[in-house]
């Protein structure tokens, strides 16, 4: 009897611990994942904050390791997360507009025509889902081997488009508490 007492101990204590790493932190009211799958690989919460993206969004960004270094989020290797949600129903073509904007605002010309042809998918497929419910998320993944995927509410929206220098470009037109914020990471220690 003891023994499998002390084994439900050890279970609940796991499931606890498991849940734990799961919890959501607040941002902006609503809840925000500490961690999020990349193709099986936990991507952990580095910084979140509520940002105006054609509406008010509370965004997280999520890397394989927890950083404070800005220079090491744009290049840190492997899987990274934006994930961005409505805190009110917002048009999605007011968010592609800001998106397409914040980008513009922080690349060169030359290299904005070079991002151009993705941008431009981004708007396309942001256009046909026409508003982003309250409460829904817009993910923008990097994965090195397929580019950005641009997933939308309920559904993958684009398959791999884009390219790291692009995925930077997004991730600079954040606001530094949202790249990396020390109390957010702090959940995901103390959880």
């Amino acid at each position: 009897m003891k023994n499998v007492l002390t084994a439900t101990a050890i279970a609940l204590a796991a499931a606890f611990g498991a849940a734990s790493a799961h919890a959501a932190v607040k941002v902006g009211g609503v809840p925000v994942m500490q961690t999020a799958p990349a193709n099986g690989v936990p991507l952990l919460i580095n910084g979140a904050g509520v940002v105006n993206m054609g509406g008010k969004m509370a965004a997280a960004v999520y890397l394989p390791q927890n950083t404070t270094s800005a220079s090491s989020i744009m290049t840190m290797p492997g899987a990274k997360s934006i994930r961005l949600t409505a805190l009110s129903n917002m048009s999605a073509e007011a968010f592609a507009k800001a998106l397409e904007s914040g980008v513009k605002k922080g690349v060169s010309a030359a290299q904005y025509a070079s991002f151009k042809p993705a941008m431009d998918a981004f708007s396309k497929q942001l256009a046909s889902i026409k508003q982003i419910p309250r409460g829904e998320t817009v993910e923008l993944l990097f994965e090195p081997s397929n580019g950005i995927v641009l997933m939308g509410p309920g559904s993958h929206i684009i398959p791999g488009t884009g390219n790291a220098e692009l995925y930077q470009a997004m991730l600079r037109m954040l606001p530094a508490g949202v790249l990396s914020n020390q109390s957010i990471q702090n959940q995901n220690i103390n959880g």
